[in-house]
């Protein structure tokens, strides 16, 4: 092995210093990541869990064929919405 001066020592420390920081830190910020992820997740699901629950009630009340979660499975939020805001105006429209 090339002997090194203690000057060269020190940067080598530092450079190695470093390197393991910034590895630290890439880890640290792709675990929050992870973490932040399965929250939204989380509260994505919750959210089409209580929007198709309303939904289902709607139909229901309705007496209208109810929706199977595989049915509602292809399905976005803003579609979700629009087909609650559709029965809602139905209920509505009944009572009336």
């Amino acid at each position: 092995m090339i002997s090194k001066t203690p000057e060269q020592m020190l940067l080598y420390n530092a450079r190695l210093k470093f390197h393991r920081n910034e590895v630290a830190r890439m880890l640290h910020a792709q675990q929050e990541a992870m973490k932040e992820g399965r929250l939204e997740g989380v509260e994505i699901g919750e959210a089409r869990g209580q929007q198709t629950g309303r939904i289902t009630l709607m139909q229901e009340l309705l007496g209208l064929r109810v929706f199977t979660a595989e049915e509602f499975a292809g399905w976005d939020m803003a579609q979700l919405n629009n087909l609650a805001d559709q029965l809602h105006q139905q209920l509505r429209a009944r009572n009336s």
